[in-house]
């Protein structure tokens, strides 16, 4: 009988030195969480799984990293310029490609407009055969602007240091979206990878279930734009292009400049306001080049300059 009651007290010094686990022979007690919860976090195997919560947070995030990279695009600093300007020449390139499509019956309605057009495009010809570039652009600004003022507004030249500046801001922005989502950095990866994977019609690693393919779908107007997906669309055939109706000389495809997300309205407005001078300029222009001064040249060119993108903040 004294063995039976030493054996019991061992057996309970035992058990209050072992750790429950060990009690329980390895046994996983699983925490109550819900379905949302749960998802959010990578599954046994690792797959996160897109439930309509997951989606959401998903979402949160990617709009959270969008309004990143538009904060860095207004900052003062190179990359925010050249997004700026990029913006611009973007909203400026199809009007001006409208305008010049319907010129030649808008020189044909208006004599005058198109002997002045015709006027500054001899002389930027001239100044071409010259190779005085200079004089080239301020003929072909004033040409081309006639057309329509959104023409001047040119295409910018990527700073110095552009893509290291893209990944910096890239990084922001991963940030700014692992904070607002509230998922780890990996699994909100991997929701981005498998959301794409079901948006394109593809399998994503492990395959998705009904539900998910369901909840990435009902989402899938915002999702799409904000994981850089873009939906296929079927051009029309362009219709032959009219004979013009007068030969008017057309300028070259012009190179266009830096400029921000207003700055091309700006410097379209400008060249509009100042047609009369930059006219002025042009005839200025033409006497230095005669005359062999190409200080005054540079001056004039930096003149008309000034007054395309005054107020305008581009630098």
């Amino acid at each position: 009988m004294q063995l039976a009651r030493l054996s019991l007290v061992a057996l309970a010094a035992l058990t209050l030195t072992t750790p429950v686990s060990a009690q329980l022979g390895g046994l996983r007690i699983k925490k109550e969480t819900t379905p949302d919860a749960a998802a959010a976090a990578p599954a046994q195997g690792g797959t996160v799984v897109l439930t309509t919560g997951v989606v959401n947070q998903l979402l949160t995030g990617l709009k959270a990293g969008q309004a990143e990279r538009a904060t860095a695009g207004k900052e003062d600093t190179p990359y925010g310029h050249y997004e700026r300007a990029q913006t611009a020449y973007r909203e400026a390139k199809p009007k001006c490609e409208a305008a010049q499509a319907s010129w030649p019956q808008r020189a044909a309605a208006n004599q005058k407009l198109a002997d002045k057009y015709s006027a500054l495009t001899e002389k930027m010809v001239a100044a071409m055969e010259k190779q005085d570039q200079r004089t080239v652009a301020i003929y072909q600004d004033s040409a081309m602007a006639m057309m329509d003022p959104s023409c001047v507004v040119k295409e910018p030249k990527q700073p110095d240091g552009y893509y290291e500046a893209v990944r910096a801001v890239d990084t922001r922005a991963e940030k700014a979206e692992v904070k607002a989502s509230g998922l780890g950095a990996a699994e909100l990866a991997q929701a981005k990878e498998r959301a794409i994977a079901i948006l394109q019609g593809s399998t994503p690693p492990g395959d998705a279930s009904a539900s998910e393919k369901s909840a990435v779908s009902a989402k899938a107007a915002e999702l799409k734009p904000a994981l850089g997906i873009r939906e296929q669309v079927a051009e029309a055939p362009k219709p032959e292009p009219e004979p013009a109706a007068v030969a008017t000389p057309a300028p070259a495809t012009p190179q266009m400049a830096p400029g921000g997300s207003d700055m091309g309205a700006c410097m379209a407005k400008n060249t509009q306001t100042h047609q009369a001078e930059i006219e002025a300029l042009g005839k200025r222009a033409e006497a230095a080049q005669k005359a062999g001064d190409q200080a005054r040249l540079m001056a004039l060119a930096d003149t008309l300059q000034r007054i395309q993108m005054a107020g305008c903040g581009g630098h």
